[in-house]
């Protein structure tokens, strides 16, 4: 399975590092930091607090980069919603994306450029 992560802040980044350790998943990361996505590319994405997680996760600058997938995780800003799911649609074409972002009328702006999207939430814990 070819998992997309569109924004690899603090929530995109517990997504991919986790995902990225599972044996049937291929990660990638789609986030506008160059300096990030080449540390990503590197030297993996590293996980540190209660634990510590490194995922191998393949990371791009450009979402042009991202091949079909077959699920996405939108992790942005809500002010860059738009502009991320834009360039990054193509890749979902036969996939499902969901918006695990803070803020209302994310899914709405979503599903104008996808087909398939779900709500998500996301409840971090730590020790």
């Amino acid at each position: 399975m070819k998992v997309a992560i569109v924004g690899c802040g603090a929530v995109g980044s517990l997504f991919a590092a986790n995902l990225a350790q599972l044996d049937d998943v291929e990660v990638w990361a789609f986030d506008l930091d160059g300096q990030h996505v080449e540390t990503i590319n590197d030297h993996g994405l590293r996980l540190s607090g209660a634990g510590e997680v490194v995922g191998k996760v393949r990371a791009t600058t450009d979402a042009a980069d991202l091949p079909g997938c077959d699920f996405g995780i939108v992790a942005t800003k809500c002010m860059h919603t738009a502009a991320a799911i834009q360039a990054s649609a193509p890749a979902f074409a036969s996939g499902a994306v969901c918006s695990v972002q803070n803020g209302v009328g994310n899914e709405e702006v979503l599903a104008e450029h996808v087909e398939r999207v779900i709500r998500g939430t996301t409840f971090p814990a730590g020790r």
